[in-house]
């Protein structure tokens, strides 16, 4: 069974952020940093069947493996990122 960690942008009522797995809270930080190390330490544990996903300031979660980099990108995303990258 895959394993999603998840940590959200900004934190919940009471100024802790949470580290979801699968939508359920595992447990709460003091901060948002805590919350990212404890998730990749998580993660690192389970092994490979494990991802976590981070949601970034423009509200996008993206992607990342249990060793905290991101996962190989499909030519078909790469492409599209490229031609994001020329617009700015």
């Amino acid at each position: 069974m895959t394993r999603v960690y998840e940590i959200p942008y900004l934190p919940e009522s009471g100024f802790r952020w949470a580290v979801r797995m699968d939508g359920a809270v595992v447990e709460y930080f003091s901060s948002r940093f805590e919350a990212l190390r404890a998730a990749v330490n998580r993660a690192a544990a389970d092994g490979g069947d494990a991802s976590i996903r981070v949601e970034g300031a423009d509200g996008v979660w993206r992607p990342f493996g249990s060793d905290a980099k991101r996962p190989f990108e499909t030519s078909e995303y790469a492409e599209q990122r490229r031609m994001l990258s020329l617009v700015r």
